[in-house]
């Protein structure tokens, strides 16, 4: 959905925390901030890993038997991907390629189509071996550089020493529900993009995440979910459905939502969308948070707890590997990402915090473990 009005954020983001936990909300410089985790930062250090998915695709529609990725169905009778390790022989991590800094456009081939994603590469000061990587899903009726102008995550997530991706959908959209009508099977093209980066610079395996808003945000858990091993985290902003199914190891996922959006409400419901979107009504977030936890073995959530007058947060019990499930409900928010600078939408109040030091704090603190990934170190 289209994100709105909006200021630019011109907000420095905070450094690196080594074991980022949940805490209660912290006044600072004048705005209010949040540093965001779940467990307790785990695993070893930042040695070079490299990401190479296999993904069978082809010409033609997502749900056709020529491009549909292999894998088990979902319950819904849709396919889903499957990524599988895969000797990274021209990792970047070996071969010592790399990609220089700065932003850039790329392309990559999916089947018979070129696809287009922005690419932002750190600075040589803020690179570690391995980088990290972000996926950014812009809204429906967007593109890469609108979702740049709110949440500035290729800004400041390269400072921070992110590689940072910003795909563009095909006609301003994401093929989340995987249809043939919605367009070309964009599972595929998050796993080509994988592949094609893992293969000219070095990547971090364990540090691979995504978000997004509306749209975008289903499109990250899609793209999590299809794509076992792959991703570490994914914040959905915004988001309306989830998955039927979602191959293991889920990664760690926490959901942000505005408890006055109209768009995704809390409680589900909304318009139902038009062909080719129909049927994805938004349903209720708790049940969709509940059936993720499920899919990733957690217990029961536990109390709502109340950080400041405009924040709640929802943290699932008991997820194991490391893994955790959370929900930052924004009190009085709307549809649109979280920024104390940006034009709140018609009815809505104006965000407390910024949601892009949110992700990159949530991000920051769940790496996967060293024994998931999806490939092993190429680096022996």
């Amino acid at each position: 959905m289209p994100a709105g009005e909006r200021r630019s954020s011109r907000r420095a983001v905070s450094r690196r925390h080594r074991n980022p936990l949940w805490v209660p909300v912290t006044a600072a410089t004048g705005a209010i901030l949040i540093v965001i985790g779940l467990v307790l930062y785990f695993g070893g250090g930042d040695g070079g890993t490299a990401t190479r998915v296999e993904q069978s695709v082809g010409a033609g529609a997502p749900d056709s038997a020529a491009s549909a990725p292999p894998g088990p169905a979902s319950a819904s009778g849709t396919p889903s991907a499957s990524a599988s390790a895969s000797p990274a022989a021209v990792s970047g991590c070996v071969s010592g390629k790399s990609i220089p800094a700065g932003s850039s456009q790329q392309s990559v081939r999916v089947g018979t189509d070129t696809r287009v994603y922005q690419l932002a590469v750190p600075a040589a000061d803020a690179r570690t071996r391995s980088l990290p990587l972000v996926f950014v899903f812009h809204a429906f009726g967007e593109n890469a550089a609108a979702v740049e102008g709110y949440a500035h995550l290729a800004e400041f997530g390269a400072k921070a020493g992110y590689a940072v991706v910003r795909p563009d959908g095909v006609g301003g959209r994401w093929n989340f529900v995987r249809r043939a009508a919605v367009g070309p099977d964009d599972v595929a093209f998050v796993a080509a993009i994988v592949n094609d980066l893992t293969a000219r610079m070095c990547l971090d395996a364990r540090r691979v995440f995504a978000t997004g808003l509306g749209d975008g945000a289903d499109m990250a858990v899609t793209a999590a979910c299809a794509l076992p091993g792959v991703f570490a985290a994914v914040v959905p902003v915004a988001s309306a459905v989830m998955p039927d199914s979602c191959s293991g190891p889920p990664p760690s996922l926490l959901a942000v939502n505005g408890t006055s959006d109209p768009v995704t409400p809390l409680e589900g419901g909304g318009v139902d969308r038009p062909a080719p979107f129909d049927g994805t009504q938004a349903q209720r977030l708790q049940a969709r948070l509940d059936r993720y936890a499920g899919f990733v073995g957690c217990g029961p959530p536990g109390p709502w707890v109340r950080d400041t007058s405009s924040i709640q947060r929802l943290v699932y019990t008991a997820c194991p590997g490391g893994r955790d499930v959370g929900l930052l409900a924004v009190q009085g928010g709307g549809h649109v990402w979280p920024d104390p600078d940006a034009t709140p939408p018609k009815g809505a109040a104006r965000a407390q915090f910024s949601a892009t030091q949110v992700v990159l704090a949530y991000f920051r603190g769940h790496p996967l473990p060293a024994s998931v990934t999806g490939a092993p170190n190429p680096t022996g």
